[in-house]
């Protein structure tokens, strides 16, 4: 239950004039947060400088071709964020000091751009900025 509370504020994240397109993040790629209810893109930044999050799994949804729903859509999101954290950080979930939050389609993107993509990216659990790629580092 220690990460409920971070999910829902870095569910917040949005759209940033200039950013990287979501539909184009990868592995990898680092980036800050932003205000807003959607996210069409964000503002990257490079690993090795001070960032709030970095995407370690891009996972196409197939298992339904009606769109859920918004709530149910972020937690099917998280779930599958969730299976992959410990193979990118190199430490189960519930031992990191890392959480978790998955951007996942809107009803509008699903239904108009066939968009199935859920963006995983990991955090620190205080909010502090990260510094280096986590891939690997068992934090």
């Amino acid at each position: 239950m220690r990460r409920i509370a971070a999910l829902f504020v870095m569910a917040a994240l949005a759209a940033a004039c200039g950013g990287q397109s979501v539909f184009s993040l990868s592995v990898g790629t680092c980036f800050d947060d932003q205000e807003s209810t959607e996210i069409s893109s964000v503002p990257e930044v490079e690993c090795s400088e001070p960032h709030d999050n970095e995407v370690f799994a891009v996972i196409d949804y197939t298992e339904s071709d009606v769109y859920p729903g918004t709530e149910e859509m972020r937690d099917i999101g998280t779930g599958l964020c969730i299976e992959q954290f410990d193979e990118y950080v190199g430490l189960a979930y519930l031992e990191s000091d890392l959480d978790v939050f998955a951007i996942t389609p809107s009803q509008s993107s699903w239904d108009e751009d066939n968009d199935r993509e859920v963006i995983c990216a990991l955090f620190n659990l205080d909010f502090s900025k990260l510094t280096g790629s986590m891939q690997g580092a068992a934090r």
